[in-house]
Order: structure tokens, then sequence, then C-alpha cells
């Protein structure tokens, strides 16, 4: 699956970019992610000094930029029930790359055997809640990152990328014409099965409202 979009992004998940064609499904349906992308982060944010007896305050951001490539926020997304999902995990620095090595178990891999609470095995620090995660399935704070189906790798100038993909294969799961909030972002280690509050983000946290289609 090609990631042909072009990301302009300052370190807070939500996209500014220029798509240049379409994404396929024909592509994730041959089950293929390419890790093509061409993705542009914008400079640190710099340091601002006070004077007087005002400390230096020094705005750091995460070692991990994480970017909702789809859905957008206030999206309609997909039809029947059915969307996707599709995620970028966006080292900045050295302690980014260090992170989403393959020795912290980031690789390529297509899940043979999807679930829901448990964690990505090829993303095995990813995060991902839908507010409308029926009870039967673990509710609202069931980890989703189990059930993406493909995972890649990639590096642009020197810094690690990870893309994740998901492809709701229920129609109507959760929800149809229903509006939703998709909560994304990394943890150190594995991530939980089920959501407590008491875990501590090592990248940004998205969050996007949209409406899955009907």
């Amino acid at each position: 699956m090609p990631h042909n979009h072009k990301l302009d992004h300052e370190g807070d998940g939500h996209q500014r970019e220029v798509r240049s064609g379409t994404r396929g499904r024909v592509g994730r349906a041959a089950i293929m992610l390419t890790g093509t992308a061409a993705l542009a982060l914008t400079a640190a944010t710099p340091a601002f000094a006070a004077s007087g007896e005002h400390a230096i305050v020094r705005h750091q951001r995460p070692a991990i930029t994480l970017v909702a490539i789809t859905p957008s926020p206030h999206d309609v997304s997909g039809a029947g029930g059915v969307f996707n999902v599709d995620l970028a995990l966006l080292a900045r620095n050295a302690t980014g790359n260090r992170e989403l090595s393959a020795a912290n178990g980031y690789k390529p891999g297509i899940s043979t055997a999807p679930a829901i609470g448990h964690p990505d095995p090829f993303a095995p620090g990813l995060v991902v809640l839908l507010s409308t995660t029926p009870q039967a399935a673990g509710g609202p704070h069931a980890n989703l990152a189990g059930v993406f189906q493909l995972t890649d790798v990639a590096s642009s100038h020197g810094l690690a990328q990870v893309f994740a993909d998901w492809e709701v294969g229920k129609p109507g799961a959760f929800g149809t014409g229903t509006t939703t909030t998709l909560t994304a972002y990394l943890v150190r280690g594995t991530a939980p099965g089920t959501v407590t509050g008491s875990e501590k983000p090592i990248s940004n946290v998205v969050k996007e409202t949209f409406t899955i289609g009907s």
C-alpha cells in the first residue's frame, strides 16, 4: 500500500497534507505497505527565555510524533460501517530512533491473528482507542492496536518511521453513521490491552473526532 502523502505537521499529530493520488484499497487487499512516504517535519520549537526572576521555559516535544493519516478530523470515513485507520510514528531524533528500533519490536509484518485488547505484535507500544468500541468487545478503553493488520518501517533523513494500518473488517462493528473519537499514542515497552489512565505516553496524543460512513 503506497503511502503517497506529503505531511507537514507541527508535532501535534494533526495533518497538514498534500495528497498525491489516492489510497488504494487494492493495495491493502494485496496486503502491502511500501513505506515510501514523503514526510516533512517542521523545525523543533525554540526555547523561550524570560528576563528577571522568571526561569527559562522550554517547550520540549516528545521524541516521537504520531500522525493520523486517516481519518482526518471531522471526516466522514468509509462507507457501510467499514473504514480505515492509518497511523505514522515518526522519530524526531536519536531517542526516537531507539524507541522505534527493531530491538524494541518495531518491524514490518502482517498480523495473522488480530485481536482487540492486545498489543500490535509489530508496533508493541501503540495504543489506539475508539469511543464507540462496544462493551462486548471491551468498551472504549480496549486497546485496538492488536487488530491492525499491516505494519511497515522506513527511514527518512536518518529518522525512523513506522506505519500501522487497520481496515475494519466487520461492517458496523463500531457504528454506522456514528460519530466516534479516535485516540492514539505510543508508550514505552508493551502497551496494555486495556487502558487504565496510568499510561505515560512517549509521543504526542492524537484525538480526532470523525463520522463512520453509512
